[in-house]
């Protein structure tokens, strides 16, 4: 049963996730993290990040030594491959998670075997709560960082809570927490000791914080630290990286990433979309029979006050660090996920929903996705001619799902659920086989950008960067595409060689060398998604 209970997750999270997943261009820090990876492979140097030949020490370089290998691995850097390592991080997280929540399910139902449904749960809520989705998708650190903390938070729980093995609880969840500073510095250590204190405190064990068993996880934290720390600070230092930390720090908390109006609105409005459509039943928790029903049973009880702690607390402490994203709380995601586990496994046990909730889904939602979904496929094919076909299936099948379930005159709690998890499914593929062909004929904006200085620089084997590096630009010329073979980047822009290309954003153009009258280079002006910069050449056009 529990092969394949992982089987059908597996496969489900992989056509959820897969699809097109190669067919937009990087965005984001996605160019940034490949090129790296790439440099690292290159040059056989691994010690730390890189970008030509400079140390880049603003992450440490857990993710790209995974992203490098993966990529010689399966001997394919495009952006599917990029992207996959991503989509495969948060499978291995759902498994993860979905094992702990089966050991729980059978320790409680011993007499009568539960339903394969709600073994799957939490693995199901997981795979499709949008955020998580997001970060599959793309080829960044997130989505890696929030597999190694959810193993860190609920290895530590599993271990500590229901197995009593404190001190292979605490190893288990410093090993990950020691690879999740060498992943994305020492915020691991907030996901994980906000909620470790608070729920000692509220269980009145707080004493328990100075064991032997603590001290093994601390130890095992410093160890792993240790390991790349020592070998890197002999070669460059120890104030070099962590200079760039501090610094990373203090841009967040002097909110030079958003404004305070974006803080808050990703907090609020993008939460609630970002968490739906699972956000809604942690109302639930305001009914006394299921509170109750935790606390009838001592394990879930623990579970939801941990995962209360888990989610919670991250939530409150990076609403309140002005400046932070919201993505920045995906790692204790997996919280949220047994919070919202717990509530459908109650509804589900309990075989019906309340009349509110039951006319919502039976009606509401389907009627409303069938007036939205019908204009917009109609909308589409009017306005649209180029997008995918696939968007169309995606859209009929969209179309069915919800006048399936208006005809319908009755359901049970198991319906409802497959219903919602069916219908973020289809969601996602129409917002891949819309979005990502959309994006393809009228943006594309780094790939065309490519071929547009590849076509200028002709048999030119080299480009130079001058105080400019657009990392998405420099994949698709140097590595995607090879359309030049030598991309260099120049420290001193003083002396330009002979008879090259160099690329220049226009502010550093106009500020160093007099602008567009400096008729002694010629000026070819460019614009990438929006930037203006300039690609001169020194020698005769």
């Amino acid at each position: 049963m529990k092969k394949n209970i992982l089987i059908f997750l597996i496969l489900f999270g992989l056509a959820l996730y897969l699809p097109f997943l190669g067919k937009k261009e990087f965005q984001g820090e996605e160019g940034r993290r490949v090129l790296i990876a790439l440099e690292m492979l290159e040059k056989n140097e691994y010690l730390y990040p890189q970008l030509f030949e400079e140390p880049y020490f603003n992450k440490p370089p857990l993710f790209n030594w995974v992203l490098a290998f993966f990529f010689k691995l399966i001997n394919d850097y495009s952006e599917f491959s990029a992207r996959a390592l991503s989509s495969l991080s948060i499978l291995i997280a759902c498994i993860f998670l979905t094992l702990l929540w089966g050991e729980i399910i059978r320790s409680l139902e011993r007499k009568k075997p539960p339903s394969l449904t709600i073994y799957m749960i939490p693995g199901l809520i997981f795979l499709t709560t949008p955020e998580v989705i997001d970060k599959a998708l793309r080829a960044e650190i997130d989505a890696f960082y929030t597999m190694l903390i959810t193993f860190a938070l609920f290895g530590w729980f599993y271990f500590y809570e229901i197995k009593l093995k404190k001190n292979i609880a605490f190893l288990f969840c410093g090993i990950f927490l020691g690879l999740g500073i060498l992943t994305k510095t020492f915020q691991a250590l907030i996901f994980f000791y906000l909620p470790y204190l608070a729920y000692l405190l509220i269980q009145k064990r707080w004493k328990e914080i100075f064991t032997f068993s603590h001290l093994i996880g601390i130890f095992t934290i410093i160890i792993i630290f240790l390991a790349w720390t020592i070998p890197v600070s002999t070669k460059v230092g120890i104030e070099p990286f962590i200079k760039a930390w501090l610094e990373e720090y203090k841009s967040v908390a002097l909110a030079k990433e958003m404004t305070p109006l974006q803080h808050l609105k990703s907090f609020t409005l993008f939460a609630l979309l970002g968490f739906s459509p699972w956000i809604y039943f942690l109302l639930l928790y305001r009914k006394s029979d299921f509170r109750h029903f935790l606390k009838m049973q001592p394990t879930l009880n623990k579970l939801w006050v941990y995962s209360g702690l888990c989610f919670g607390l991250s939530y409150i402490f990076h609403f309140f660090f002005f400046g932070a994203r919201f993505r920045y709380i995906l790692p204790s995601v997996g919280g949220f996920v047994f919070l919202s586990s717990l509530s459908i496994y109650f509804l589900l046990k309990s075989a019906h929903f309340s009349k509110k909730l039951n006319f919502f889904l039976a009606k509401v939602l389907p009627f409303l996705s069938l007036v939205i979904g019908t204009g917009f496929f109609f909308y589409s094919f009017k306005n649209y001619s180029q997008i995918s076909s696939y968007f169309y299936l995606f859209c009929l099948l969209f179309i069915i799902l919800n006048v399936f379930i208006i005809l319908r005159k009755s359901f049970s709690s198991y319906s409802f659920f497959w219903y919602l998890i069916i219908y973020v499914f289809l969601i996602k593929q129409l917002y891949v086989t819309f979005y990502y062909s959309f994006h393809q004929i009228e943006m594309n904006h780094f790939r065309k950008a490519a071929f547009k200085i590849a076509e200028i620089t002709k048999n030119k084997k080299e480009l130079y960067l001058c105080k400019t590096m657009p990392h998405h630009v420099i994949y698709y010329l140097r590595y995607r595409f090879k359309l030049i073979d030598k991309i260099s980047y120049l420290n001193d822009c003083d002396n330009l060689p002979e008879n090259s290309f160099i690329l220049f954003h226009v502010k550093d153009y106009v500020k160093d060398y007099g602008g567009i009258k400096n008729k002694n280079l010629k000026v070819i002006s460019l614009d990438i998604r929006g930037k203006p910069y300039y690609l001169i050449y020194t020698g005769k056009f």
